[in-house]
């Protein structure tokens, strides 16, 4: 029983600090965003740290009053035997490995905490990318001119697809300002539709959103979209956006994501905090035209 805590513990926490970006599955953010409250720099949010913690320390403590005794007998009798004595210094690597791999990850963290950081990798989207083909979910909502805009207004020309909110003052100008810089790359050619769907109607009204276009550096051709409440957050999740909201400070933790989308409004990539050339390149597959 202590092992199979001891192994719980450890997967646990090697789920909290894998790296995400690069080939990482768009899952692994989902779930890190989920459990933990994964932020920007890659740590988790206070209640992660919670879950991080106070979880284990909680099953430990209801075996050791529980069954004090018996694990004490079982050490004891593992101490007696070389095999045991062998599997003891085997758990004590295996921590040792990973409590020098956590506190690696927690100093990558904390030396980029004085801003968040985009992926900026020179390495290629891969070549076997997972690729969706699924269609992307139908809505309408409101655009920042007013007017309302549903998915079909796309249909014709591929799409980039993000989301931010106004008062986000970490990875949302960062991502959204390299969405900005793939969108400019692509004009010449493929020219895809650059949507950007806020994840705080309450504060990011319609009126709101040119204002947002223009601290982000977005083209002015960008569709900025925001609705009612209820209908915005129906639509972040069926795009599958994990995200947790403060109800205190309206702050929203979030993952990175951009979807891309074909011409027949299916969802080809979804990218977590891609650099500039993968979303260039998954445009240009999507739209029949990379490598």
């Amino acid at each position: 029983m202590l092992l199979l805590w001891l192994a719980a513990t450890m997967s646990w926490w090697g789920l909290a600090f894998a790296p995400q970006g690069g080939t990482a599955p768009v899952w692994l953010a989902r779930l890190q965003s989920v459990c933990f409250g994964t932020q920007a720099n890659g740590l988790p949010a206070p209640y992660g740290w919670g879950a991080l913690i106070a979880g284990p320390l909680g099953m430990l403590a209801l075996l050791w009053l529980g069954w004090t005794q018996e694990l004490l007998a079982g050490l004891r009798a593992l101490g007696r035997r070389p095999l045991g004595m062998g599997l003891m210094w085997l758990v004590a690597l295996a921590l040792v490995l990973e409590t020098g791999w956590v506190a690696m990850r927690l100093g990558q963290g904390l030396l980029g905490a004085g801003g968040p950081q985009v992926n900026q990798s020179i390495a290629p989207l891969p070549a076997g990318y997972p690729r969706l083909e699924r269609p992307a979910p139908d809505f309408v909502l409101v655009d920042q001119h007013g007017a309302k805009l549903s998915l079909a207004h796309l249909r014709g020309r591929p799409a980039i697809v993000s989301f931010g909110f106004g008062h986000c003052e970490t990875v949302c100008p960062l991502v959204l300002r390299t969405v900005a810089r793939s969108a400019k790359e692509l004009a010449a050619t493929v020219n895809p539709a650059l949507v950007v769907i806020t994840m705080d109607p309450w504060r990011d009204t319609p009126s709101a959103l040119e204002g947002l276009r223009r601290n982000w550096e977005l083209p002015e051709r960008t569709l900025m979209l925001s609705g009612d409440v209820e209908r915005v957050n129906r639509v972040l999740d069926q795009f599958g956006v994990a995200r947790r909201r403060d109800e205190r400070t309206g702050v929203i933790d979030h993952v990175p994501l951009v979807f891309v989308l074909d011409r027949d409004l299916r969802i080809v990539y979804a990218l977590n905090n891609p650099p500039v050339s993968w979303i260039v390149e998954a445009v240009r597959r999507a739209d029949g035209a990379g490598s």
